[in-house]
């Protein structure tokens, strides 16, 4: 479902730049997008205020962190994750286990690497270098690592 829906997202909201510009879409979606306050300890976190959709995002966190981060969030908004827990760095992981979070991650993944665009780059620009490939999609290599193995590259 995740691939689906962030598909159906990409479709509607993109502008077809790399990388993929989550905050951006999130913003075309109807959702604020905002840093979250000084004290903050958690990467991010999506709420409904006043009837609107929010996402705050870590700011002292890394670029590569907080665009997955952002994308993260709008794959609770798009899941229906009205009351989704804070998320640390924790949950953003490869073990984490709430099906929740499993999913928003899922969806993050495919709205920042859509597969068919990973694959062309691989194997028609010959982007095979992981970092290279990383730093195009803008996301970490452990992300990019992940995102192969899920898609059966690696």
């Amino acid at each position: 479902m995740s691939q689906n829906a962030a598909f159906d997202v990409l479709k509607k909201y993109w502008d077809f730049k790399l990388p993929v510009d989550p905050k951006l879409i999130a913003q075309k979606m109807g959702i604020e997008v905002q840093e979250s306050g000084p004290d903050a300890r958690e990467s991010g976190h999506y709420r409904y205020r006043e009837g609107s959709p929010v996402i705050t995002f870590n700011p002292r966190e890394s670029e590569v962190r907080r665009r997955f981060t952002i994308a993260h969030e709008i794959g609770h908004h798009v899941n229906g994750d009205v009351d989704a827990p804070r998320d640390t760095d924790r949950q953003m992981s490869a073990g984490v286990r709430d099906p929740r979070e499993v999913a928003a991650n899922r969806f993050a993944a495919a709205l920042l690497m859509p597969a068919d665009l990973v694959r062309h780059m691989i194997f028609e620009e010959k982007i095979t270098n992981l970092k290279s490939l990383a730093s195009v999609f803008g996301v970490s290599t452990a992300a990019m690592e992940y995102r192969l193995r899920n898609i059966g590259i690696i």
